[in-house]
């Protein structure tokens, strides 16, 4: 009787822990999200324009694949704010970019 207890004792001590690693790894994931929130608009132009680069995609290609003018196209990476949102949204589809998770 003394060993199952002390055995149970055991487990639940390990259970503990795992408790304890999943809610630190939860935290950390949160802070990690935190983190890559976009905050400021000329910067999310800029890693847009980035991203474009780093594809090898010049700003004719996407204007042909998003149907916007490279006008807009380098506004949107001058500044997304100010174009409509459904056109930085289909520049950022056409990079591979999920702008958000619900």
């Amino acid at each position: 009787m003394v060993a199952l207890h002390l055995a149970l004792e055991t487990q639940i001590e390990q259970l503990k822990k795992i408790q304890q690693q999943l809610l630190d790894e939860q935290l950390h994931q949160q802070s990690q999200l935190t983190k890559s929130k976009i905050t400021d608009t000329i910067i999310f132009g800029q890693m847009l324009n980035q991203k474009r680069k780093d594809l090898g995609i010049d700003l004719e290609t996407l204007s042909l694949q998003t149907e916007l003018s490279v006008s807009t196209l380098k506004r949107i990476f001058k500044n997304p704010a100010q174009v409509k949102f459904s056109s930085v949204l289909l520049v950022a589809e056409a990079l591979g970019i999920a702008l958000c998770s619900l």
